[in-house]
């Protein structure tokens, strides 16, 4: 092989390699999430942190479906709505899920836009324990449980949770192996019959995730 036709298969493969990494057709994410409850949903609990992993097939430079998984812990917030219970409640609230987006990105660059909606499984759980003895009064479909006149407390105290569909929109940026990204999510729940009329326990929700994709 001559010094010139090796020189030329050097050009050839320095061109092919970044080609091939761009053309890579799954690439794999891990990352940490903030997840912000929004609406009624932020009326009965705070802030979560929680863990995401996810894939995406990239269809071509700048299409690609998206497929996460996110668990998360919240908090509770302090002002309980009205109606209060009638005696001490301490309340563990989770949400995880699962869905699954269209993703249109920007041309690549150092740092590349891009838009994301689908769809999802949602499962969010519950647990309420409780010192007190007796009887108690306790109603929120956030909770998943409504008993507006007075039963024993073993009745109110144990997990429940629910398992129902939603919509998901949002936006992000990719710079290099690292990810930022911010989504609305709405989520269809149980209706549970309370005093003041029929109250649907939907969840909104409003996760910012960052990580890296590799």
């Amino acid at each position: 092989m001559t010094t010139r036709s090796a020189a030329v298969w050097l050009v050839v493969l320095a061109t092919a390699v970044p080609a091939a990494a761009q053309e890579k057709p799954l690439s794999l994410a891990v990352g940490g999430a903030v997840v912000g409850p929004l609406s009624a949903s932020a009326d009965r609990f705070s802030t979560g942190l929680g863990l995401t992993f996810g894939a995406t097939w990239h269809i071509n430079e700048q299409m690609g479906v998206k497929a996460d998984y996110v668990w998360s812990t919240l908090g509770v917030q302090d002002d309980w709505p009205v109606p209060r219970p009638s005696a001490p409640i301490q309340i563990t609230p989770r949400i995880q899920f699962g869905t699954a987006d269209f993703m249109f990105q920007a041309p690549p660059g150092p740092v590349r836009l891009y838009i994301l909606a689908g769809v999802g499984l949602y499962r969010r759980s519950v647990t309420l324990t409780t010192s007190g003895t007796g009887f108690v009064t306790v109603c929120d479909p956030w909770w998943f449980v409504c008993d507006p006149q007075p039963v024993p407390v073993e009745r109110v105290a144990g997990s429940r949770s629910t398992t129902d569909v939603g919509v998901n929109v949002g936006a992000g940026l990719t710079a290099g192996m690292f990810f930022a990204e911010i989504r609305y999510h709405y989520m269809w729940g149980p209706a549970f019959t309370t005093p003041s009329g029929t109250q649907k326990a939907t969840g909104k929700f409003l996760p910012l995730t960052v990580g890296v994709n590799f």
